[in-house]
């Protein structure tokens, strides 16, 4: 009887340490499942707050502006995650995020505020040259003339080099772009143009304008974020 009672309490105390570690099994089980869809509602919920804060802090910049020399405001800048840094003459604020808050490589245009997602080229402008990068290559192109001032144009010297930032290397020599295989098409007078300069951009496009003895065209050369190449295409073509 002594014994049976032993096996007995014995079968009792394995029982309930089944049930524990089935139990705590099962949590983890939730906590697991449930860790995604806490984050994605935490990065979402402090995406829409600073989002709303950028939107306030645009508006009382307005409104100092529109008041004239020496009107000033203390404005509180909240923040709850990600780095904040000012650059370019700009305010950003990065989230680094697994949650999918906007379609990767988008950009949206909010007045003064721009939301981007997955974007990485800068583009830059110098006396005699633009420089255009992304996390994977940097091109360095002339520079010519403007809009309103036309100068000689040969599209043979119009990129200088791409590097690519990865390997280290970087491609010299002659970039050379022909229309209909003839060499007159490379030179004229024109100008080159940088449609955006700044960083976090989905693209980089520089436009060369180039009008030849027989042919008048743009030539857009146009950089994306997280490309390995670049694009380069014709546009307004005219034959003379």
């Amino acid at each position: 009887m002594s014994r049976h009672r032993s096996t007995k309490k014995g079968q009792i105390w394995i029982s309930v340490v089944l049930y524990v570690l089935l139990v705590i099994t099962l949590i983890l089980l939730v906590l697991e499942a449930g860790l995604p869809l806490l984050n994605r509602a935490r990065d979402r919920s402090t995406f829409t707050r600073v989002k709303d804060t950028m939107a306030s802090l645009d508006q009382h910049v307005s409104e100092i502006s529109s008041e004239g020399q020496g009107s000033q405001r203390v404005i509180p800048l909240d923040v709850p995650d990600g780095e904040v840094e000012v650059a370019d003459n700009k305010l950003r604020w990065k989230l680094e995020t697994d949650s999918k808050l906007l379609e990767p490589q988008s950009r949206i245009d909010q007045g003064n505020i721009v939301v981007s997602a997955d974007v990485d080229v800068t583009a830059r402008e110098y006396p005699s040259s633009y420089i255009i990068e992304n996390s994977i290559i940097l091109m360095n192109i002339t520079r010519y003339g403007s809009e309103d001032n036309w100068t000689s144009v040969n599209t043979s010297t119009l990129i200088n080099y791409v590097k690519n930032k990865e390997k280290g290397s970087t491609a010299g020599g002659t970039f050379k772009f022909l229309l209909q295989n003839n060499e007159s098409s490379t030179n004229g007078t024109g100008y080159t143009k940088l449609q955006e300069k700044g960083s976090s951009l989905t693209s980089a496009k520089i436009t060369t304008h180039v009008n030849s003895t027989a042919y008048e065209y743009d030539l857009k050369i146009t950089l994306d974020s997280k490309a390995d190449f670049f694009r380069a295409s014709i546009e307004n073509f005219r034959v003379k």
